[in-house]
């Protein structure tokens, strides 16, 4: 596993690829100052992904960040290690205010997240198409156009 860190004034964005016996995975993570912490993750989010999302989002949480946007956008499967992780993202937030933006456009993750119920959890997460919905719903600001 390979991490690279790159770290520019005013926003930090961290690169993690991974090589599983399953392939390969990408997680990228932006903070903008201000706004809340977007972890965009591409491909299959399982057993062999969680535990480093599972790493980043919960550091964010404890350094804070009371919400979390979790763009899946690219993401094309989800198993129950995936599923356990936003619940566990859910309960951690929720207590702190906070909320999960889960922007999903998969059909196929969409109706997982339909078949298991967490798409009715409402007051401690929404489902978004794409991420300047997301951050302009959780934040009040107007979409950019540039996410």
């Amino acid at each position: 596993m390979r991490l690279e860190r790159v770290l520019v004034i005013g926003w930090i964005a961290i690169l993690w690829r991974g090589n599983t016996e399953e392939g390969e995975a990408n997680l990228e993570v932006q903070v903008l100052p201000g706004r809340i912490p977007i972890i965009d993750v591409d491909g299959e989010i399982d057993h062999y992904v969680v535990p480093e999302l599972e790493s980043k989002i919960m550091a964010f949480i404890n350094e804070g960040h009371a919400s979390v946007i979790l763009d899946f956008s690219d993401v094309s499967y989800i198993d129950s290690a995936g599923i356990a992780l936003i619940i566990l993202s859910i309960q951690r937030s929720g207590p702190l205010g906070g909320k999960v933006g889960l922007v999903v456009t998969n059909e196929n993750v969409i109706k997982i997240l339909e078949i298991v119920g967490i798409t009715k959890l409402a007051e401690a997460f929404s489902l978004y198409s794409s991420v300047d919905e997301a951050l302009a719903s959780m934040t009040g600001e107007r979409p950019s156009g540039n996410e």
